[in-house]
């Protein structure tokens, strides 16, 4: 495991990232582009998800995290990946498959300000994968496919209805 990156800072991959992600549910676009282009931010923690969908947007893959519920796969963004390889590189750290990348600019920025260590900032990315390919999850955080139609509740509130919109988006 690498070190992971820490706002602020002077990320332009980062900060283009955000510029470009379609969605921005939590309104973090232009602090998370302020903080990863160097300005005046607070303390924050980069984190990669995958939004990972089965090839007809009908299905998507979530990991139980011990504290938050289920979750789309993710965590903190390591120094001298993209956020895209790091998207990436979670989902099959936490689920043991290889996903594809669906689209290639972000699906969304995620953002927290009520987080415990403080403020978090984010990039989804909307991968896709066969839910036939066996799952091989980390000890302690199952990871299981789920309709779109069902999935569970979510620690972060915005985060699946804005999956689920993104999906019919990309259905239409």
């Amino acid at each position: 495991m690498g070190r992971h990156i820490a706002l602020p800072g002077h990320y332009p991959e980062l900060t283009f990232e955000a510029s470009v992600a379609r969605l921005d549910p939590y309104g973090g676009r232009r602090l998370l582009a302020v903080a990863a282009s160097g300005g005046p931010a607070l303390h924050a923690q980069v984190v990669v998800a995958g939004w990972v969908f089965s090839r007809g947007l009908e299905r998507t893959l979530l990991v139980r995290h011990p504290r938050f519920g289920w979750l789309s796969p993710g965590g903190r963004l390591e120094e001298g990946e993209t956020p895209r390889e790091g998207a990436l590189r979670e989902v099959t750290e936490e689920t043991g498959i290889n996903a594809d990348l669906l689209v290639r600019e972000p699906a969304a920025v995620l953002g927290d300000d009520q987080h415990a260590c403080g403020r978090i900032y984010g990039l989804a990315y909307a991968l896709t994968a066969n839910p036939a390919e066996p799952l091989r999850p980390e000890p302690g955080q199952p990871a299981t496919w789920f309709h779109l139609k069902d999935l569970p509740p979510s620690y972060y509130p915005l985060d699946h209805p804005t999956l689920l919109a993104f999906a019919r988006d990309l259905r239409c």
